[in-house]
């Protein structure tokens, strides 16, 4: 049976996307956010229902690829390796069986082990193709330069790639609200980006054309040859220089090991498609002069099939690009699996024009060098001109924040932009430099980091309570935002339960998280305070406020036990699980309270309130996502809603005025505490930004919270709606609440919301607050009253500010070198206060 060149690739990349898959979520068991979020929050549904079919997978490739080395099987100096590969892929399939590799990862050094070994198969493949194709693989004496054919192929890609994310850009701009080009902008827009792309495959050609001018020094039998190894390892190093300094960054996966796995990764993809090349080489179809042919083999057949199929082919690809834009931007983690995308399509443009161009021979080396020259005074002019333009056209935009927004819906043009700048911010200097690297070096920290918990005390002494005990019902919605909700936006016509609620409730109209993401927001709820940058440091009940509390005023605990709170939350005879069996990321509110109404029964007749936590995932990203974004029919929302995620919201809102209705009935309401928030906010296309992942943007850090207390335990309290607020404020209420007083007035720590005096209230005011990404170096500080953002991003070495406004709108303004200084120290100072209490040195 011998398979065709398509049937061999097929199976090959097959085979391919399998090891890569098992790679990479061995990867992402190692580093430890990515681990509590991926492996046990099952935060990608479709990535766990692959890792549980993992093992049966295997078999099914393991079958397509040895289809493709069947002649070795037979015979040939190739034979003992493959047969080798075919022994050990059964019995490493019948492993896979009794024991899942993929469900037992740990957080630890193992998994990476496991990470890299799991390559071995692909560099053990390249290996059976080198054997086999070797001996018939020709060499010929080098002819003249090929310098015309891969710069041709590096100016056509260039052009097609500007031209298409530009216009995929424009239209996808069609439909945003935040940012309106300007007909006579989008040419200079355009320009931009195509001499960008000009200049970064000019770079590339250049590197190309350097390995190929050296091997006229040797001999000619050998130039060849030289000029694809050459050529192959400048490849490699690109490839790793990306994964290492673009994927691994948002990831935080860095220092050595972020290193070896770009260098090994990127060398054996390198191999992988070296060998596929030599496999499909046939002297009858392929030229072989060395450089890059080898490793474009698998696009030849596109050769053959003239214009009209390579056009086809052409937009195929742009028809690609524009799904992954789409698909990607919805969960992206800062747009790391976009730039992913855009490389994949930047390689396939490339390789298809590199093979079907031909050698063009007026095109020497003068030329094309000439010609980029030319590009090069284009891209130093245009970058002086651009902001002269924006003057002219009275925008405030261009050239400036309008291309860095723009950017958000063109991540070919942000992708070869942050290449050329790096450090994102012309004023950045060795102060601003040393500010990132320290950051960096207090995120994330390992848990080979030694540490021992700390015993927080928010009063000196706890206490069971001589007070009435209310009933405590904490609702956390996560990824909730304020603003589609009517007690915070007149305009929502969608959550009549919750605009009752607030009505009956105190509305903090000032409230925010510290932490942007669940993986550290979550905790710090319980906590009631800021915490390490460490997920999660062990035993964490010592640092739990809050199961202290309901512990020791035995309240019945009735938790949503997801993932994070199984590492935070220590186990508790007082606790009965809500949820149980169900993976976080499948915690539906309505669900719950239905769970809920049904164990209410039991409150009456005893004297030990109830205590609820929940922490719904209705509305999250990744949640919506899956659902294919639907919209029940004919339901219609305001232009300025997002149509899936306001139709979650009113669902929500309809079963949690449900099961109000019920505790009202049961007379239950009035004497309960019940507190309804979110762990952070959500981006919904704001600058093309999705999601949560490591930003700390003004829709990320200001959430809603309403906080209903029974009237005989309000009567009497002051309380400022408008000053600003945390959630790791409702610890410390809670905790004054139950008559736990004096709290503790550290900055490390929240503040309790209601006092008996408004001298009281006011001592525990700051001038300046902590925000932080719970999952990268991105940090934050929020000032004047809430009303100004200062974020230093040390992921893509920007900063903004941004003033933030009453009715829940916000506004970039520029960063001054005062404001940067003195942010910057103050976030110095916060952070090494955290460091100093935990006892990190």
């Amino acid at each position: 049976m011998r398979l065709s060149h398509w049937q061999v690739c097929a199976a090959r990349l097959l085979f391919l996307a399998y090891v890569l898959f098992t790679a990479s979520y061995c990867l992402l068991c190692y580093i430890p956010f990515t681990y509590q979020q991926v492996h046990l929050g099952e935060l990608l549904p479709s990535v766990t229902r692959l890792v549980r079919l993992h093992s049966i997978l295997f078999w099914p490739v393991l079958a397509a690829v040895l289809l493709t080395i069947l002649p070795d099987l037979k015979a040939g100096p190739s034979r003992y390796l493959a047969r080798g590969f075919a022994g050990s892929g059964v019995i490493v399939g019948a492993v896979l069986l009794v024991h899942p590799l993929l469900r037992h990862l740990t957080n630890e050094v193992s998994s990476l082990r496991w990470c890299l070994g799991s390559l071995v198969p692909l560099l053990w493949l390249a290996t059976i193709d080198w054997l086999h194709g070797n001996a018939t693989l020709t060499w010929p004496a080098a002819g003249d330069a090929d310098s015309s054919r891969t710069f041709l192929a590096c100016l056509q890609a260039a052009s097609y790639l500007t031209t298409v994310y530009c216009v995929l850009a424009f239209v996808r701009l069609g439909g945003a609200e935040n940012l309106q080009l300007r007909w006579s902008e989008r040419p200079w827009i355009w320009l931009w980006s195509l001499v960008l792309h000009l200049l970064i495959f000019t770079l590339v050609f250049v590197m190309l054309d350097l390995v190929d001018a050296m091997t006229i020094l040797l001999p000619d039998r050998w130039q060849n040859k030289a000029d694809t190894v050459g050529s192959t390892l400048i490849v490699a190093t690109l490839s790793a220089l990306v994964l290492r300094y673009v994927v691994f960054p948002p990831l935080s996966f860095k220092g050595f090991p972020a290193a070896l796995v770009a260098v090994v990764l990127s060398g054996t993809l390198v191999s992988f498609a070296i060998g596929l090349g030599i496999r499909l080489w046939n002297s009858n179809r392929n030229s072989n002069n060395g450089g890059l042919d080898l490793l474009l083999v698998p696009f030849s057949a596109l050769r053959s099939v003239g214009w009209i199929g390579q056009g086809i082919s052409l937009t195929a690809l742009a028809g690609l690009a524009w799904i992954l834009s789409v698909r990607a931007s919805r969960l992206d983690w800062g747009f790391v699996v976009q730039k992913m995308a855009v490389v994949f399509v930047w390689i396939t443009a490339f390789a298809i024009f590199y093979t079907v161009t031909p050698k063009v021979k007026c095109f020497g080396r003068s030329l094309t060098y000439g010609i980029g020259v030319v590009v090069l005074g284009c891209y130093v002019g245009l970058a002086a001109a651009l902001p002269k333009k924006a003057l002219e056209t009275d925008s405030d935009v261009v050239g400036g924040s309008l291309l860095e927004e723009y950017s958000g819906y063109d991540i070919s043009f942000r992708f070869v932009e942050e290449l050329f700048l790096p450090d994102g911010d012309p004023q950045s200097s060795d102060s601003t430099d040393s500010f990132y690297a320290f950051m960096a070096e207090n995120t994330h920290i390992p848990r080979s980091t030694r540490l021992s918990p700390v015993d927080i005390r928010l009063v000196s002494q706890l206490t069971l309570s001589t007070h009435r005990r209310p009933h405590i019902f904490v609702f956390v919605i996560d990824s909730l935002r304020r603003d589609y909700l009517s007690p915070y936006n007149t305009a929502v016509k969608f959550t009549p339960a919750l605009d009752t609620l607030g009505r009956d409730s105190v509305v903090f109209d000032n409230a925010f998280t510290h932490y942007g993401g669940t993986g550290l927001s979550e905790p710090s709820i319980w906590v009631g305070g800021l915490m390490l940058h460490q997920q999660y440091m062990r035993p964490f009940g010592p640092m739990n406020s809050l199961q202290k509390l309901v512990d020791m005023n035995r309240y019945r605990e009735w938790i949503s036990n997801d993932n994070i709170l199984q590492q935070v939350v220590p186990t508790s005879p007082n606790i009965t699980e809500l949820d149980e069996h169900i993976g976080a990321m499948s915690y539906d509110l309505c669900r719950t309270l239905q769970e809920l109404t049904g164990r209410l029964s039991s409150v009456s007749g005893t004297n030990d309130p109830i205590f609820v936590y929940t922490q719904a995932q209705n509305i999250h990203v990744s949640v919506i996502d899956g659902e294919g974004r639907s919209v029940p029919s004919g339901v219609v929302f305001p232009a300025e809603f997002d149509a899936a995620y306001a139709s979650r919201v009113q669902t929500i809102d309809a079963c949690l005025g449900k099961f109000l209705d019920v505790l009202r009935r049961k007379g239950i309401y009035d004497d309960s505490i019940i507190v309804v928030t979110s762990d952070h906010g959500d981006s919904l296309g704001e600058m093309g930004r999705w999601g949560h992942a490591y930003t700390i943007f003004p829709e990320i850090v200001r959430i809603p919270l309403l906080v209903h207390l029974p009237v005989w335990l309000r009567k009497g309290l002051n309380y400022n709606p408008d000053a600003v607020t945390f959630l790791t404020d409702l610890t410390p209420s809670l905790y004054y609440l139950l008559g736990e007083r004096p709290v503790v007035n550290d900055p490390l720590f929240g503040r309790p919301l209601f006092t008996d005096t408004e001298e009281e209230q006011g001592s525990y005011l700051r001038g300046s607050y902590l925000l932080v990404s719970s999952y990268a170096p991105v940090y934050g500080l929020l000032t004047h009253n809430g009303k100004l953002i200062y974020i230093a991003d040390g992921v893509n070495f920007r900063d903004y500010a941004y003033e933030l406004n009453s009715d829940g709108t916000s506004r970039k303004i520029p960063v001054s070198d005062s404001q940067r200084i003195s942010a910057q120290n103050q976030i110095r100072e916060q952070v090494n206060a955290i460091a100093r209490f935990y006892g990190l040195h």
